[in-house]
C-alpha cells in the first residue's frame, strides 16, 4: 500500500523577531527534509513566491488560490433588500466559487493527501488537513488586553471555529495541551496528538555565546526573555524582585523582547518602585547573546499567565540555567522536579521562590532535568500520528 502524502506547509511570514514560533518553525521543517517517516511522503507545499524558506527537494507551488467570494456572499445574505435585487450577481458569485474550488481541490488531491499546518494556520479549510495548537489563551487565563479586546477575542474564537473543529487531527505541544483542548472546545480526544514542543536553536554548539556589550563584567542577575506583553506578567515579577533585593541587594533583572504595548507602563512602574538601576533592558537580542545571557544567569525567572508550555524554560534546563516559573499544568510537565513554582499573581511567593532558586545556586544544589521536550521524541510522535492518519484518511478518495 502506498505511503501516505503529507503536504507540509511553508510560511513566509515568520520572522526571527516572532520569538518560539520561529525557532519551532525553522528547525522542524529541517527535520522534515531529512527524516524517513514509515509510512509518510513529504511533499513542501506553498502558494507565493518564497523569499526565505529553502526550496527544498519535494517541493510544489500550488496554483489555483482561495477566492474572497465568500466575504462578498455573506455580506449579501445580511443585506436581504439588496441580495433580492441582486439575485443573479449572488448565483454567479456562488458558481465561480464552486467552480473555482473545484479546480483547487482537483490540483491538491493530484499532489497530497493532507497538508499538515506547522504553525497555527489554515489555508485550505476544505481540503484535508492537521491544525497545530499552541494555546487557547484567550479561554484559559485571564481576559488580558492581546486576548480580549479590540476585537481579537472575537476573532480567536472564529479562527478556532473556521478552523481547529474542521481538522482532521489536531497537533498539541503537551499533554496538558490536550486538556485544554478537550476541556474548552469539547473536542474528541483521539484526533488530538500529542507533538512535544522543543528548544530552539540557541541550545546546539553551534551557536557561540556572546557577551551583550551593555552589560558590565561580573554582573550578579537574573533574567526574564519575554516580549512586552501584558500576559507576560512584568509587573509581578518587579513587586518581588524588590522583595527580592533585601536579600540580594547587588542583584540585577535582566530583560529581553521587543515592545507589544506594555513596555511604557511597565518603565513607569520601575521608576515608582525605584528599581530604575536595578533592572536592564536589553530588548530584542541575537541567539548569541541571549544564550551567553542563559549560561551567565542564576536562573531564569518567568511569571507568564499564558501557557500551556513555554520554551524559554526547556532552553534554560537543557543549558544548566535553574528556571523559576509559574506553577501553571504545561510547565511542571515541562520540568518536573527541576522547575522552582509559584503562583504567577502573588509576588511574595514569586519572592520566595526566586530567592530559594538562587540560595540553592549558590551553594552548588543542583535540580536534575529530565529532557523529554526534544525534537527526537517530537518528529517520533509526528511519524507516529502519520502512520495511524493513513488509515483514517485514505478510507476516501478525491472529494
Amino acid at each position: 500500500m502506498r505511503k501516505l502524502r503529507v503536504g507540509v506547509w511553508l510560511n513566509d511570514d515568520i520572522m526571527p523577531e516572532h520569538g518560539g514560533g520561529y525557532g519551532y518553525y525553522t528547525q522542524l521543517i529541517n527535520k522534515f527534509n531529512s527524516f524517513e517517516f514509515k509510512d509518510a511522503e513529504i511533499i513542501f507545499l506553498n502558494n507565493t513566491p518564497l523569499s526565505r524558506n529553502p526550496v527544498y527537494g519535494n517541493y510544489y507551488k500550488i496554483i489555483w488560490q482561495p477566492l474572497p467570494y465568500n466575504k462578498m456572499l455573506n455580506f449579501l445574505a445580511k443585506l436581504s433588500i439588496i441580495s433580492s435585487l441582486f439575485p443573479s450577481l449572488k448565483k454567479r458569485l456562488l458558481n465561480i466559487n464552486k467552480e473555482h474550488q473545484k479546480k483547487l481541490d482537483k490540483e491538491l488531491n493530484a499532489v497530497v493527501d493532507i497538508i499538515y499546518y506547522v504553525v497555527p494556520d489554515c489555508v485550505f479549510p476544505d481540503f484535508p488537513y492537521i491544525y497545530t495548537l499552541w494555546d487557547l489563551g484567550h479561554l484559559t487565563m485571564y481576559a488580558f488586553p492581546e486576548v480580549s479586546m479590540n476585537g481579537i477575542f472575537e476573532s480567536r474564537k472564529k479562527h478556532i471555529d473556521n478552523y481547529l473543529h474542521k481538522a482532521l487531527l489536531i497537533f498539541t505541544e503537551s499533554e496538558a495541551g490536550k486538556s485544554d483542548a478537550i476541556k474548552y472546545l469539547n473536542i474528541n480526544e483521539n484526533r488530538i496528538k500529542v507533538v512535544p514542543t522543543f528548544p530552539s536553536g540557541i541550545i546546539h554548539e553551534d551557536v557561540l555565546a556572546q557577551k551583550p556589550a551593555k552589560l558590565e563584567d561580573g554582573l550578579f542577575f537574573i533574567h526574564y526573555p519575554a516580549q512586552y506583553w501584558v500576559h507576560k506578567n512584568h509587573y509581578n515579577l518587579l513587586l518581588a524582585f524588590k522583595n527580592v533585593l533585601q536579600e540580594f541587594p547587588t542583584l540585577r533583572l535582566i530583560f529581553t523582547g521587543s515592545d507589544k504595548g506594555n513596555k511604557e507602563y511597565i518603565f513607569k512602574m520601575i521608576d515608582e518602585l525605584g528599581l530604575k538601576d536595578k533592572i536592564i533592558d536589553l530588548g530584542f537580542i541575537p541567539e548569541e547573546e541571549l544564550k551567553w545571557v542563559y549560561l551567565n544567569s542564576l536562573g531564569l525567572v518567568m511569571p507568564t499567565f499564558l501557557g500551556p508550555t513555554n520554551m524559554p524554560l526547556i532552553e534554560a534546563a537543557k543549558l544548566g540555567c535553574p528556571v523559576a516559573c509559574s506553577n501553571i499544568a504545561g510547565h511542571k510537565e515541562q520540568l518536573s522536579s527541576y522547575g522552582y513554582y509559584f503562583n504567577p499573581s502573588d509576588p511574595s511567593e514569586m519572592s520566595d521562590c526566586i530567592i530559594r532558586m538562587i540560595t540553592d545556586r549558590k551553594n552548588g544544589i543542583r535540580r536534575e532535568y529530565i529532557d523529554s521536550f526534544n525534537i527526537t521524541n517530537t518528529i517520533r510522535s509526528i511519524d507516529s500520528a502519520f502512520s495511524e492518519l493513513k488509515h483514517i484518511r485514505l478510507c476516501w478518495g478525491d472529494k
